[in-house]
């Protein structure tokens, strides 16, 4: 073999071995890591033995005159006597002994290492409750024992306290400020989404588009529910609360935790009857009903125009006994006994003739018509 061929033999050769040396495990790891505990004692050219064993579980993996005698999926012994796992499992959580033995089968010797295994922690959800005044913040996720919870303002730590629940007072809400929290273990993070709390009343059944509000879910029943949905009848989106899971079909609905109807900003579309049901942890609907909101686009700002107004007469004297009606270009306009008729620059523009009729029960009488003239001038501010 050439000098050339022998060193590429020793590189690919050397490069291979590396990709394959497992880390050493650490004391905290996260479900899924392949490791290695190593085998501390300095007489492994001496040991003819060598035993590990899981004190959790009683499994033994041994390892005499280069044979392993008990095999055991997913854990396997090097060379050199450390301990390897594939992929740790919740279960290999532990302490571990070992034990070392010579060719005569003294112990030569043993020791213990611990690990543990953690699974990688889940994104939490965050919700928030208003009431009696006071602002809730929940931080949910499946509660196990090896989280902690952490507060965010503003992606800025203030609680570390491993408390799920945030109260938050009216002067911390009317910051109008992001919050968000976070669970952890020694070996994994997440963060929730961010919500900006801000201070949401009650929805009156009249609003104003853009206005924030809360429908409160109204239901006596003491009963804890394990079910609430929302329905809106006009459109058929609806949001359902189900055993701390929510399911929505839109964007504009979301729930406080005690089962209200949360408005970030409702629009026209929002106008209409909600309607509620709750449902016990068998399924059994406690509680039912009905609310309704109408929604009004912001009153526009009026302008004001000033117009001459021109006032035609009817001069039939003193006469109580007779009727006054008014037409233009031949048709009624006005029967309503008023020997005036007030008429705006528009109707003047208009061109048309004027007539009126003086009547009682056994007569009638027609004016000459009368076409105005209109250069009255319109004027807008």
């Amino acid at each position: 073999m050439s000098c050339q061929y022998s060193l590429v033999f020793l590189f690919l050769f050397g490069f291979t071995t590396a990709l394959t040396v497992a880390e050493i495990c650490k004391t905290d790891l996260l479900e899924g890591t392949s490791c290695t505990i190593k085998l501390p004692t300095k007489n492994t050219d001496k040991s003819n033995e060598i035993k590990w064993a899981h004190l959790s579980s009683d499994a033994l993996i041994h390892r005499k005159n280069g044979k392993i005698k008990k095999p055991i999926p997913g854990l396997t012994m090097e060379e050199d006597g450390s301990l390897k796992f594939e992929s740790v499992s919740l279960k290999n959580t532990g302490k571990y002994t070992y034990t070392v033995y010579n060719a005569e089968g003294t112990q030569i010797d043993a020791g213990e290492k611990e690990i543990t295994v953690y699974a990688k922690a889940p994104k939490p959800t965050l919700t928030i409750n208003y009431k009696d005044g006071i602002s809730t913040l929940t931080c949910h996720f499946r509660e196990r024992p090896d989280l902690t919870v952490s507060w965010y303002k503003e992606d800025i730590i203030i609680q570390n306290e491993n408390n799920p629940e945030l109260l938050l007072t009216s002067a911390q809400v009317q910051e109008n400020k992001t919050y968000s929290c976070s669970v952890s273990n020694p070996v994994s993070k997440e963060q929730s989404n961010s919500i900006t709390v801000s201070f949401l009343k009650t929805c009156r059944q009249e609003l104003l588009e853009g206005a924030s509000c809360t429908i409160q879910l109204p239901t006596r029943n003491k009963e804890k529910p394990s079910e609430i949905r929302w329905i809106h009848l006009s459109s058929g989106d609806f949001i359902q609360w189900k055993n701390g899971m929510i399911r929505t079909s839109t964007t504009d609905l979301t729930m406080e935790e005690d089962g209200s109807l949360i408005f970030e900003s409702v629009s026209l579309k929002n106008t209409g009857k909600y309607r509620y049901f709750v449902f016990n942890a068998e399924g059994t609907q406690i509680d039912a009903g009905e609310k309704e909101i109408n929604i009004y686009a912001k009153a526009p700002k009026p302008t004001l125009t000033f117009q001459v107004v021109t006032m035609l007469s009817c001069d039939v004297g003193k006469r109580t006994d007779l009727t006054v009606s008014w037409y233009v270009d031949g048709k009624i306009i006005q029967n309503e006994k008023n020997p005036v008729l007030l008429l705006t620059s528009v109707q003047v523009q208009q061109n048309k003739p004027y007539t009126c009729t003086a009547s009682n029960p056994v007569s009638s009488r027609e004016s000459d018509g009368m076409t105005l003239p209109h250069e009255t001038a319109i004027t807008e501010f």
